[in-house]
């Protein structure tokens, strides 16, 4: 996959514990960081407590990653913005045909992420988004994660949204 993000922007936008498998593949995207164009975190939370490797952000941001944080319910210490992820979309710059957006997190957020992406002239080919959220067995044989005729487990967990766009349940 990483072949497929080479030279392109990636915006990578993480909901809640969505960030938790996104991290290897922030970690993966930022070893070879001389490979992509800018890459920007939008990750969402609903208090400032609650966020995840927090630290390793800190990290992040030092190698060169645009890290935009959110939080649904502020507390009087937290200084950054307020309100869910897609409150920051249109604060990033998108470059025609040559940006990718990654997107793993609480399924309600999918819908309004691909709005804002398709806002910024992403198109289906460019958004990439994890199902792994229907998954149970991993397998193929309990027929969770089945969609019509795909079952996650095996094609997937990561789709781009061109391949699932005819699979109206899959979102």
């Amino acid at each position: 996959m990483l072949d497929e993000f080479s030279g392109k922007d990636i915006i990578f936008v993480a909901g809640g514990i969505g960030i938790v498998p996104m991290r290897s593949l922030l970690k993966a995207v930022l070893a070879k960081k001389d490979n992509f164009g800018k890459l920007t975190l939008i990750y969402g939370s609903k208090t400032p407590e609650e966020i995840l490797f927090a630290e390793e952000m800190d990290t992040w941001r030092r190698q060169g990653m645009d890290v935009q944080l959110t939080v649904d319910k502020a507390d009087a210490r937290w200084k950054g913005n307020t309100g869910v992820v897609t409150t920051l979309i249109p604060k990033v710059a998108a470059r025609d045909k040559n940006t990718l957006g990654v997107i793993i997190g609480p399924p309600v957020m999918y819908r309004f992420v691909i709005l804002s992406l398709k806002a910024k002239g992403l198109g289906p080919e460019d958004i990439y988004m994890s199902l792994e959220r229907r998954m149970k067995c991993g397998v193929g044989k309990c027929g969770h994660c089945q969609i019509n005729s795909v079952y996650v487990c095996q094609c997937g967990p990561v789709f781009k949204m061109s391949e699932i766009t005819g699979l109206p349940e899959a979102l």
